[in-house]
């Protein structure tokens, strides 16, 4: 019997290859940025085939971070789909006019409030118009039972549009928990949710953010850690960063808006770091930190 051949790489020494590696070093650039500067300092912006996980206690804004960060990309220009297992898309788009109205419209104005007033009327119609020209014609909204039907609309978003999607992901625990066989064991069906997300990021080469719950026992003021993350090894092993969103207690108290911090706490390519945010609800509104 002979043996059976496996593949083995050529031998080659960094002499011969130093040209082609830094060739690859200069060419690996971000292809988009974020419209939101604190994303842009802890990620340097969005590379193809990175998985970035961003989690927080429930309240801390999550899936209005995500929208945020969602409709930058999408104005400008750049194919974005957007994956919700929580919140049907119209919420998600009524956040979008709300933060367009730049602080005319509050999440409860609308729409309660804005037929029986002009002036609020009048903000409504010009958000709607500003969002239906600049993020409506890049967005598209869904809601995925599987990790492959993720995967076919970024090859069907590929097909219309000629250009790779940038995926956001609300999130996580649900993807997994609908995706999983009945009477799954939750981490084994985070796991598993995790590894066919991978393989759909590296197949088209897409850039994924995907927002994941926390784990119960680390609700409080206990320090940012990959611990707190709801499948906490597979965030670390797989993600290439996750970011953790959490309250910043020294600034609490010197602002009438909930005063956040993002703490990278895996970064792959970059040092890890924090940056100070603000987080207005009300308005649905992320903005950095003073």
């Amino acid at each position: 019997m002979h043996p059976i051949a496996s593949p083995i790489a050529e031998l080659e020494f960094e002499s011969a290859a130093l040209d082609r590696h830094l060739g690859l070093i200069s060419a690996d650039k971000p292809e988009v940025h974020f419209d939101f500067e604190p994303a842009n300092k802890l990620l340097g912006g969005i590379y193809p085939c990175q998985m970035t996980a961003i989690a927080a206690v429930p309240g801390a804004g999550k899936t209005t971070l995500m929208c945020q960060l969602a409709d930058g990309v999408a104005a400008d220009g750049n194919p974005v789909l957007f994956i919700t297992e929580e919140l049907p898309a119209h919420k998600l788009v009524c956040k979008s006019i709300v933060r367009l109205s730049e602080g005319a419209l509050a999440l409860g104005d609308v729409p309660e409030n804005t037929a029986s007033d002009e002036a609020l009327l009048t903000a409504y119609e010009t958000a709607v118009e500003r969002y239906r020209a600049t993020i409506a014609p890049n967005i598209s909204y869904a809601a995925a039972s599987t990790v492959a039907d993720i995967g076919r609309l970024v090859g069907e978003c590929i097909h219309a549009r000629g250009r790779i999607p940038i995926v956001f992901i609300d999130y996580l625990q649900l993807l997994a928990t609908k995706s999983a066989a009945p009477f799954a064991d939750e981490r084994l069906a985070i796991n598993d949710c995790v590894a066919q997300l991978r393989a759909v990021c590296n197949t088209y080469g897409t850039s994924m953010y995907v927002v994941s719950s926390v784990s119960r026992e680390f609700y409080g003021s206990k320090p940012p850690s990959l611990k707190m993350f709801g499948g906490a090894s597979t965030v670390e092993y797989t993600f290439d960063n996750a970011l953790y969103l959490h309250e910043d207690r020294e600034r609490c108290a010197a602002i009438d808006c909930m005063a956040l911090k993002l703490t990278a706490v895996k970064a792959r390519y970059r040092a890890l770091d924090s940056v100070a945010i603000v987080f207005d609800g009300a308005h649905a509104t992320f903005r950095e930190g003073r």
